[in-house]
């Protein structure tokens, strides 16, 4: 219920004609991923996109959705495969250094989903968990309209389930992002 009340608020906010102009702004990113507390399970790329609205020129919100690549573990005979993917929302407050170069930090929520399989009785299924979304980084503008980031992202917990029962984990990855300002 709370996805579709941030969903549906966001969405409303950003179709109204008050934020029509050339604030608007798209992301994608590449990163390296790392998971805490899922062991064997190695650790997966991530791909992510988003969607922002500029403010001011040092507070902007912004949405994303992030995909986790698919992390297997086989021993022996049994294996297990996790898939990973959040829904994120975040304030975003950014600091200039130079006309290039500004410092960025990101503050909100994260919807974190993992959906697990195996091939033995009783492992297949999914988990939901909201959990604190953080960033922290740096952007250099390219010209108006392009950027690029280097940041770290914190997705918080997600609870996972393996052979093993139930255990908390967490999910952070460091990588690069495209901005294309609209």
């Amino acid at each position: 219920m709370k996805k579709i009340i941030a969903i549906a608020a966001l969405s409303a906010a950003l179709t109204t004609p008050a934020f029509a102009g050339n604030d608007i702004y798209a992301t994608a990113d590449l990163s390296s991923a790392s998971y805490t507390n899922v062991s064997p399970f190695p650790n997966p790329g991530k791909f992510g996109l988003g969607v922002g609205y500029q403010f001011t020129p040092n507070v902007a919100a912004e949405v994303g959705y992030h995909m986790f690549g698919d992390s297997t573990s086989v021993q022996g005979a049994l294996s297990q495969t996790i898939k990973v993917s959040s829904f994120t929302v975040a304030a975003v407050g950014s600091y200039p250094l130079n006309a290039q170069f500004s410092a960025i930090g990101k503050l909100g929520m994260a919807m974190n989903k993992l959906n697990y399989s195996g091939n033995f009785a009783g492992s297949t299924g999914s988990d939901s968990k909201n959990s604190l979304y953080f960033a922290v980084g740096g952007q250099y503008n390219i010209n108006q309209q392009f950027a690029v980031r280097a940041q770290y992202e914190s997705f918080g917990d997600f609870t996972t389930k393996g052979g093993t029962g139930a255990a908390q984990a967490a999910a952070s990855a460091f990588g690069i992002a495209g901005v294309m300002n609209f």
